[in-house]
C-alpha cells in the first residue's frame, strides 16, 4: 500500500518506516538491508521514505535513539517515590520487562555499540548527554534518588559510577543470553532472583 494519497499521518509513516527497518535489520543485518527493502515492507512511497530519512545510516541512528528513549523512559519512572529496596527491585523489573516487550529493539540496542555504522554516533550522543543533559541520564537520576538512603546508611556508599552497573549488570548479562532463545517462561523465572540480587549487592550490612 502506498502513502501517496497522503491520508496517513506523518508520524505514523515515520514509525512504519522505523518498524520496517528494525524488522529488516533483525532478519538480514544492516549491511544486507537496502532502503528499497525497508520501503517495501513499510508500504511507503520512495518519496516518503527519503523525505524522512535521506539514507540508511540516518535511519539506523533514529532507530537507536527511539530505542534508547523508550527504554530510558521505562526505567526512569520505575523507582521514584519508592523506598530503596523496592525501588532497586522495581528498576530491575522495569529493565527486564522492557526487553521482554521489545526483544528486537532491545537486541538492536545491545549490538549497537559494536556496530561500525552506529559506534561514532553513539559516542557523540553520549558525550552530548553528558555535557548538556546530565540530570536526564539514568545514572544521575538513580544516584539522586539513592542519596538519602546512602546518607542514612541503608545503601552502601560506593563510587557514583558503580550503582547502575551493579544494579543492572546481572540483568543485562541475562538479557544478552536470553535474546538468543527468547523463552518467555525463562524471563518470568528470572525477575525475582535478579531483583533480589540487585538489592543485596548495594544494600548496606544494616539494611
Amino acid at each position: 500500500m502506498s502513502d501517496s494519497a497522503q491520508n496517513i499521518p506523518k508520524a505514523s509513516r515515520r514509525q512504519s518506516i522505523l518498524d520496517a527497518a528494525l524488522t529488516c535489520f533483525a532478519s538480514k543485518g544492516f549491511a544486507e538491508t537496502t532502503m528499497e527493502d525497508i520501503r517495501k515492507l513499510s508500504g511507503t512511497s520512495t518519496g516518503s521514505i527519503y523525505h524522512h530519512f535521506s539514507n540508511k545510516e540516518l535511519l539506523a541512528q533514529a532507530l537507536y535513539l527511539e530505542g534508547r528513549t523508550s527504554s530510558h523512559a521505562a526505567l526512569a519512572t520505575s523507582f521514584v517515590e519508592r523506598i530503596a529496596q523496592e525501588g532497586v527491585q522495581a528498576l530491575v523489573y522495569a529493565y527486564l520487562g522492557w526487553f521482554e516487550q521489545h526483544p528486537d529493539l532491545g537486541q538492536y540496542l545491545m549490538q549497537a555499540g559494536e556496530s561500525e555504522y552506529l559506534n561514532a554516533y553513539i559516542k557523540v550522543l553520549r558525550q552530548k548527554t553528558k555535557t548538556t543533559l546530565p540530570a536526564e541520564t539514568l545514572s544521575e537520576r538513580v544516584l539522586q534518588w539513592l542519596t538519602p538512603s546512602i546518607e542514612s546508611r541503608n545503601v552502601r556508599r560506593l563510587p557514583e559510577s558503580l550503582y547502575v552497573p551493579l544494579i543492572l549488570g546481572s540483568s543485562r548479562e541475562f538479557v544478552r543470553i536470553w535474546l538468543r532463545t527468547r523463552h518467555a517462561e525463562v524471563t518470568q523465572e528470572a525477575y525475582d532472583p535478579l531483583a533480589q540480587a540487585a538489592w543485596l549487592v548495594v544494600a548496606s550490612a544494616q539494611a
